[in-house]
């Protein structure tokens, strides 16, 4: 009962914590807790099962030909797994594209979907692959240490793997046309195999190289991770921009006043001032200024998506419509404010 336990906690505890920190970094739209919620379970349960499947089946020719030799293994983690794993998360990120195009607006949404698709199969294979078998068969201090390993040290990689692919399809997603729309996917997920796949091989040479290859695992894991978050953080200024852009025509067309404006492209200034309100008029009040902020942001991309893709599918008609749900959503904070409809 004890060993469950602390599988359970190790692997849920820090899974929580890390999905905290990404709805935290997505600050101007955030993205639906379904479409979130449903990004998540594919990585928990057909994406870590489907890839187990397939990874035995890998195997069998693989140990048929090499038996237990170094090579074998280095086929089996190094080639196998990355493939596998990679694909079974990665086709989640093209269904989401696909069917809920009006929800992926850019690079930052691609991490976003990414991570969550990446920490609900890094959750699945630690209980179930690691936390529970070592737990049982080699006792407390080696299951804390595998733990640890495995959520704190290289806690973020399969979030990091599939945050590459998911940057490149939200980066196809604002390609208008050309072969960029398919090689720049193909690429994300290309580079995702490659960087699992050193991290394995890495892990797999630990004795051989007297942990070195792990060293360079983690420089590689780490290194990749930084990068990753910046270009995360550009695509934020990116969005700030987008907003900036987009509401300042609003504010000469004078549906909005520059006083909103200036609280409207700041993430700073949007999270004091709503909680701000929230002490001032409750609940309701929370609620009304962040579907407020919500229509204002979805106006602003939707209004960046008809300059950079045209028409694509109904854009122009769809920014119109935005326009007026902002304007409804506007008057209903603006009551709940207590303030002078402008």
């Amino acid at each position: 009962m004890l060993t469950l336990l602390v599988a359970l906690l190790g692997a849920l505890v820090p899974t929580v914590l890390y999905i905290l920190f990404i709805w935290w970094l997505d600050r101007y739209e955030k993205e639906p807790l379904s479409l979130l919620a449903l990004a998540f379970l594919w990585g928990a349960l057909p994406a870590a099962f489907v890839s187990i499947v397939l990874e035995v089946l890998f195997d069998i020719p693989v140990q048929a030909m090499g038996g237990e030799s170094l090579i074998a293994s280095l086929v089996s983690v190094s080639v196998g797994a990355p493939l596998i794993e990679e694909s079974t998360k990665g086709i989640a990120l093209v269904g989401l594209v696909l069917l809920f195009r009006h929800e992926f607006d850019n690079v930052l949404d691609g991490i976003i979907y990414g991570a969550m698709i990446g920490f609900g199969f890094a959750m699945t294979e630690n209980l179930v692959g690691y936390f529970l078998p070592i737990l049982q068969a080699e006792g407390m201090e080696a299951g804390l240490i595998n733990i640890l390993l495995r959520t704190v040290v290289f806690g973020f990689n399969h979030a990091f793997w599939t945050g590459i692919t998911g940057a490149a399809v939200g980066y196809a997603r604002l390609t208008p046309t050309g072969m960029g729309r398919w090689i720049v996917p193909v690429g994300g997920w290309a580079l995702a195999v490659l960087l699992h796949a050193i991290h394995n091989t890495g892990v797999t040479l630990l004795e051989q190289t007297i942990c070195l290859s792990v060293l360079v695992s983690l420089v590689v894991d780490w290194g990749g991770l930084m990068l990753l978050l910046a270009v995360a953080f550009f695509w934020l200024r990116k969005e700030s921009q987008w907003i900036e852009r987009g509401l300042y025509e609003e504010v000469r067309s004078g549906l909005i006043t520059p006083e909103e404006w200036d609280l409207l492209r700041s993430a700073a200034r949007r999270f004091w001032f709503r909680w701000e309100v929230r002490g001032r008029g409750g609940r309701d009040a929370y609620h009304a200024i962040g579907r407020y902020y919500q229509c204002a942001t979805e106006l602003a991309f939707k209004k960046q998506h008809l300059r950079t893709l045209g028409e694509e599918s109904g854009n122009l008609a769809e920014v119109h419509r935005l326009r007026e749900q902002f304007k409804n959503s506007r008057s209903f904070a603006l009551t709940w404010l207590g303030l002078e409809k402008s």
